[in-house]
């Protein structure tokens, strides 16, 4: 049967929808999975909107034509990915009769792009993912803050269900875009707005921000325009997620070469470079290979973590999606498990979406690769009920959108979340890292105090504190 929105929304996404057509503009903060499409569709159809956009990552620009399709019964224009024709869908909507719209965030870069898009009459605009804004300094965010400076009397709406993906910073380019006469679109008001509200210095490379404060008053500020919903509160009969922490060591061969790549990087870091330096950065990310399997480095050895998942998807025949942070990792698995679908980087949109489809509704195909940046959104894998992360992104809010690539609607079965972790190496790091960073993100939502302090990031000092 066809989806309806009228029919076959939830009653507390009608309800979130009639708040945002009462309201201005609004932010949408509701968590993943909770259904933030469909509201908006819902807003823009009972709205009467007749110039709708939407903008998104490139990688959701087909997810959200086809959930247009199904829920309105309408053919979206979507923008391409050649730069000489990107907008050239856009163009001819006006002659077709598309009156959907889709564009992705890196269109608003082009200063020729941007001429075209304000000549157009949009009503209404969709800044889905709208975390991927919150840094001022880009392109992207200078071209979106021109572009609705020339459609003020457009409704907008930005929607995240992450959005603070570090610290309450994160959240002063999505400000702008629905209040900009409290929250105005400039470089020196991010910097007031994170003096308030951040903990943080100038630093070699720039402001460094360490901790967060106010939260209470940012809370009272920003309720009145904000929906934010749980899964938990709304879809009580979604299944529980259940973490499964499992200790790996390292055998002799790849303990020597992790200590070695450490030892390196602990001299860089005694030495005086900045860990945002080039040098630094690479030591760190070798170091995060070889925890990881030292083969995607050419190095011949043994590995704990790929042991860990051998033996796993070898003693069961149900449905595993694996993600990891590195193309490289995924690609060496794919080698072991050649009947595995693969989600990364190098895959097309439609491929990405061809690959989701078969996980989803073909039995024979146990395994779904993907790296997390390419797998983190816009999917639904509920064919499966078991996710492992073999290694895992900075920010908790990255780690969480890909494990809720499967407890989402749809899901039928608890979700079993596998983190293997190798003891006395990196991966006690980033735990120490993700659960000071996710205090400012739960803290923002919560009504208790986050505590705030000064931490110190560098590596070999966590280490040893952790040991």
């Amino acid at each position: 049967m066809k989806q309806e929105l009228e029919r076959d929304l939830f009653a507390y996404q009608k309800e979130d929808a009639d708040f945002m057509l009462r309201s201005s503009n609004v932010l949408c903060f509701s968590e993943m999975g909770t259904g933030k499409t469909p509201e908006a569709l819902q807003v823009i159809e009972k709205g009467g909107y007749k110039c709708p956009l939407i903008v998104c990552p490139n990688s959701l620009r087909l997810e959200w034509k086809r959930q247009i399709l199904d829920w309105t019964d309408s053919e979206a224009a979507v923008s391409t990915s050649d730069s000489y024709t990107k907008l050239k869908p856009i163009v001819d909507s006006f002659i077709n009769g598309r009156k959907y719209k889709i564009i992705n965030y890196e269109t608003f870069r082009s200063k020729e792009n941007l001429e075209l898009l304000n000549m157009i009459p949009f009503d209404i605009i969709i800044f889905d993912e709208v975390h991927k804004l919150r840094n001022p300094k880009t392109k992207a965010v200078g071209g979106t803050w021109d572009f609705l400076n020339k459609h003020p009397e457009a409704k907008v709406i930005a929607m995240s269900g992450s959005p603070i993906m570090n610290y309450p910073n994160d959240l002063y380019v999505p400000l702008t875009l629905v209040r900009p006469n409290e929250y105005p679109r400039t470089m020196m008001n991010w910097r007031t707005f994170m003096g308030r509200y951040c903990l943080w210095s100038d630093g070699r490379y720039g402001a460094y921000v360490y901790g967060s404060r106010n939260l209470e008053g940012l809370r009272a500020e920003t309720k009145d325009f904000i929906v934010r919903r749980t899964k938990k509160e709304v879809l009580p009969f979604l299944p529980d997620k259940y973490y499964r922490r499992s200790i790996l060591t390292m055998q002799k061969d790849q303990r020597e070469l992790y200590d070695q790549m450490e030892t390196e990087l602990s001299i860089l870091l005694d030495s005086g470079e900045p860990l945002s330096s080039s040098n630094v950065l690479s030591a760190l990310t070798r170091l995060r290979q070889i925890n990881l399997d030292p083969k995607i480095l050419g190095v011949t050895a043994s590995s704990a973590k790929t042991d860990y998942l051998i033996d796993l998807i070898e003693s069961t025949d149900e449905k595993i999606v694996i993600f990891s942070c590195f193309e490289k990792y995924i690609f060496f698995l794919s080698k072991l498990f050649p009947k595995a679908v693969q989600i990364t980087g190098e895959r097309t949109v439609l491929q990405r979406a061809e690959a989701v489809k078969d996980f989803q509704e073909k039995d024979e195909i146990q395994l779904c690769l993907g790296t997390i940046q390419s797998m983190g959104e816009g999917m639904t894998l509920t064919a499966s009920s078991n996710v492992v992360l073999a290694d895992r992104w900075w920010n908790e809010p990255t780690n969480q959108q890909a494990i809720d690539r499967l407890h989402r609607i749809g899901q039928k079965n608890a979700v079993q979340v596998m983190y293997p972790i190798v003891e006395e190496s990196v991966d006690a790091t980033l735990d120490s890292i993700l659960e000071r960073k996710d205090q400012a993100s739960q803290g923002y939502f919560s009504e208790s105090r986050v505590k705030s302090g000064i931490f110190e990031e560098r590596l070999h000092k966590v280490r040893t504190e952790a040991m």
